[in-house]
């Protein structure tokens, strides 16, 4: 009987601790943010034809994307290269290329190429060209440019993303399909001023692709974007079109901001109205 009644007490004691105790605590599992990457549909998304694909001879793709009739922005190493020797840049040759905008996603401009390359740097990433012929308005409408602090850009965060002509195995070849990231994040730790850091998914002729901010026009109630930034360095296929990882590793997106290059680039729309009206 005394047996029955000390087990029957350290029963007791033992329920008692674990409704003082509470359930075992499960460490709080982490929200998987997923970078939201689609293929470009125009009638979604009708402003974003501002951005075309530059086709060097014989392989090479990058994409870029107008600011004015005839002047679009693209990344720098598109046009120039380090020499083996010496830590310097060259240009590349800029005569056999191609220009491709579309203006409804589908029908093509034809005879468009790059004229002349008016500023193109490698530190910090960024090239301004120049077309050698206008693109109508009516036709494409080029895509308005702001200078943001990286500060105002983490605020607006969620209203970010990156479009770039990407060529990788499961969308196309060599840069011909069109794809666009949203709910991306910035990269605290190595972001600045002169360079941004994003999870965007980019790959094989995703270098000159616009990183924008989704905005809606109050006067027109239309969606409109804005140029914040041009990417120059891409990942290699990292994610799915989900945004699954599929390798290992850091995937980053580096983007040159338009802060960088504001000022010229005011200064030669500037000039280039000059040279028209004369």
């Amino acid at each position: 009987m005394k047996k029955l009644v000390f087990t029957c007490f350290l029963l007791l004691v033992f329920v008692s601790l674990v409704f003082l105790q509470g359930s075992p605590k499960s460490k709080p599992i982490a929200k998987k943010t997923l970078v939201q990457r689609e293929v470009f549909n125009v009638k979604k998304d009708p402003a974003l034809t501002a951005i075309g694909r530059i086709s060097f001879f014989p392989r090479k793709q990058c994409t870029l994307t107008l600011v004015s009739e005839d002047i679009a922005i693209t990344a720098g190493h598109c046009f120039l290269e380090k020499q083996k020797s010496r830590n310097k840049t060259i240009n590349s040759n800029i005569i056999f290329t191609t220009v491709i905008f579309r203006v409804d996603g589908v029908r093509m401009i034809r005879n468009v190429s790059i004229k002349t390359v008016l500023k193109a740097k490698m530190e910090p990433d960024y090239a301004i060209v120049k077309l050698n012929k206008k693109i109508e308005s009516n036709l494409i409408k080029p895509i308005k440019f702001e200078k943001l602090t990286l500060e105002k850009m983490r605020l607006r965060e969620k209203s970010l993303g990156c479009a770039g002509f990407n060529g990788d195995k499961r969308l196309g070849d060599s840069g011909f399909t069109m794809t666009i990231s949203r709910n991306i994040k910035i990269v605290s730790k190595t972001s600045s001023e002169n360079r941004i850091d994003a999870n965007c998914i980019s790959t094989h002729g995703g270098s000159g692709g616009a990183f924008f901010e989704e905005r809606l026009n109050t006067e027109t109630t239309q969606k409109e974007y804005i140029l914040l930034g041009v990417i120059w360095g891409v990942t290699d296929d990292n994610f799915d079109l989900k945004g699954e990882v599929i390798k290992d590793g850091n995937s980053i997106t580096s983007i040159t901001p338009v802060s960088v290059f504001y000022d010229e680039l005011i200064e030669i729309l500037e000039k280039n109205k000059l040279s028209e009206k004369n």
